[in-house]
């Protein structure tokens, strides 16, 4: 018997790293050949299962040796840290989970959502007892993965009643319709929509796919420009130009973030356009510089803070106690400063 308690200790502690290194591959390639074998040369992932057959390694056995072990260790995955927007959700995140001993690894993924297995699975192996994740999972290699080995989820930022993982977020399509309604409302009929990197991005998709559907109902002229590349304040500053050539008759533009908003005013005052007597401009975050720009900014204030603070909470139910985890569906509100007024 204690022979064979000794064979499975040895059997456990071996790693994914431990066969990556036997097979003199990365990490990532292992991890590919038991969940995405179609991506690995099939010669090279018979060697690798091989290999981790010898050493007593399979991806099922290395998670459920992860669901056993207590880490204190909670995976983040974030598109990025450059915009504070998500540094306060994280903040109060984190903040909740060292009340009780808990530590947050924080992986940024960019905002493309549908690639990002090798990651997330990644750090799983490096530890992470559960995770947190900034949309819906679009990857449905990791959407297998995460309900096979029954990994705690919570998803936030977006709020889906369709989805296989709970979310603690907003409504980014009605909270988007909201925005447009009081534009509307002003007497705007031709409004321009500035919008983050779409591919992979359910958060930007679905405010655009509300702009354009309420605009459509009314039969009002309006655009999108999409932030590509850089989704930043320069951004907004050159697709304000774009926008001035392309449509001269828009009266408002939407920024589906403060930073771009910023942006925008910036570009305006460059190019000698008014703001709001020529031009309607609204943002989305309500970061703490909005009030403080000229004019101050009309924005969407998102309940970030409380995001991460439920977040917290729910983890450390199901780690505890076995509570489980459930969606919460948070509020936004309209802020309305002098960046906005009818048209």
């Amino acid at each position: 018997m204690g022979q064979n308690n000794n064979v499975m200790e040895k059997l456990n502690s071996v790693s994914v790293i431990d066969v990556a290194k036997a097979a003199n591959v990365s990490i990532a390639t292992v991890s590919r050949s038991f969940n995405k074998p179609e991506m690995v040369k099939p010669e090279v992932r018979e060697k690798i299962l091989e290999i981790a057959a010898n050493m007593g390694y399979t991806a099922n056995s290395a998670a459920k040796s992860l669901r056993s072990k207590k880490t204190k260790v909670i995976g983040a995955i974030i598109p990025t840290l450059d915009h504070s927007i998500y540094a306060t959700m994280i903040n109060a995140f984190q903040k909740k989970l060292s009340e009780q001993g808990y530590v947050v690894y924080i992986l940024t993924c960019g905002f493309d959502a549908s690639d990002i297995f090798d990651k997330v699975t990644l750090l799983l192996e490096r530890g992470a007892e559960a995770l947190l994740i900034v949309g819906k999972i679009l990857d449905k290699n990791l959407e297998k993965y995460l309900l096979k080995f029954k990994i705690p989820t919570i998803c936030t930022y977006s709020y889906h009643h369709d989805s296989k993982f709970p979310f603690i977020g907003f409504d980014n399509y009605a909270s988007t319709t909201t925005i447009v309604e009081y534009l509307y409302s002003l007497g705007h009929k031709e409004i321009a929509m500035i919008c983050g990197p779409l591919k992979g991005n359910d958060r930007q998709i679905a405010r655009v796919e509300s702009f354009k559907n309420f605009m459509t109902s009314k039969q009002a002229e309006h655009s999108v420009w999409e932030c590509k590349n850089q989704y930043n304040i320069a951004s907004g500053k050159e697709i304000l130009k774009e926008i001035v050539i392309s449509n001269p008759n828009v009266s408002a533009i939407i920024c589906n973030s403060d930073v771009i908003a910023f942006g925008v005013l910036a570009g305006a005052k460059e190019l000698g356009i008014k703001i709001p007597e020529q031009l309607n401009v609204i943002g989305y975050d309500n970061l703490e510089f909005a009030e403080y720009l000229t004019p101050p900014l009309t924005t969407l204030n998102i309940p970030a803070e409380e995001m991460g603070i439920l977040s917290a909470k729910a983890v450390l139910d199901n780690l505890n106690n076995q509570q489980p985890l459930k969606s919460y569906l948070l509020k936004t509100e309209l802020i309305v400063r002098e960046s906005t007024n009818p048209d």
